[in-house]
């Protein structure tokens, strides 16, 4: 397994910074930096499952482990998806990735959000290194543009 980390200063309250990150409409312009068109089906409760998809119906199947409103979510990334249906025998069903989400309130009213991957070292490492900062750079604009 890799561990990656990314992380943003975003000047605008913890909620604010929430609620775009989990907005379906505001989720769909922050992750353009993983995929034009990507969007997500489901709940971002702890127990629900959620598929992260792109408009090809290619993407990741996950579980919510924990959801802490306004303080942090993490996600078990339990399989893989292929024109809109789970690929058997996907790699993540046995030993799944992990995506967890902290939320901080900075000085000043402001947000320290850090985003821990883990996940397999199989070619995307580069991907998620370059999207990453990408689509937090557009979450913190997002956020910070109606504050």
């Amino acid at each position: 397994m890799k561990d990656l980390q990314f992380g943003t200063d975003i000047d605008a309250p913890v909620a604010r910074v929430w609620d775009c990150m989990f907005d379906p409409i505001a989720y769909r312009d922050w992750t353009r930096a993983f995929a034009e068109g990507s969007y997500y089906e489901g709940v971002w409760a702890a127990g629900r499952r959620l598929r992260f998809l792109d408009p090809q119906g290619f993407g990741m199947e996950a579980i919510v482990d924990e959801c802490m409103l306004h303080e942090r979510l993490s996600l078990r990334l339990v399989g893989e998806i292929r024109d809109g249906k789970p690929v058997a025998g996907s790699r993540l069903h046995r030993e799944p990735a992990h995506e967890r989400y902290i939320f901080d309130a900075a000085p000043g009213g402001g947000t320290q959000l850090v985003v821990h991957l883990q996940s397999w070292d199989d070619g995307f490492t580069d991907f998620l290194n370059d999207s990453w900062p990408k689509a937090l750079r557009r979450l913190k604009a997002l956020a910070e543009s109606t504050h």
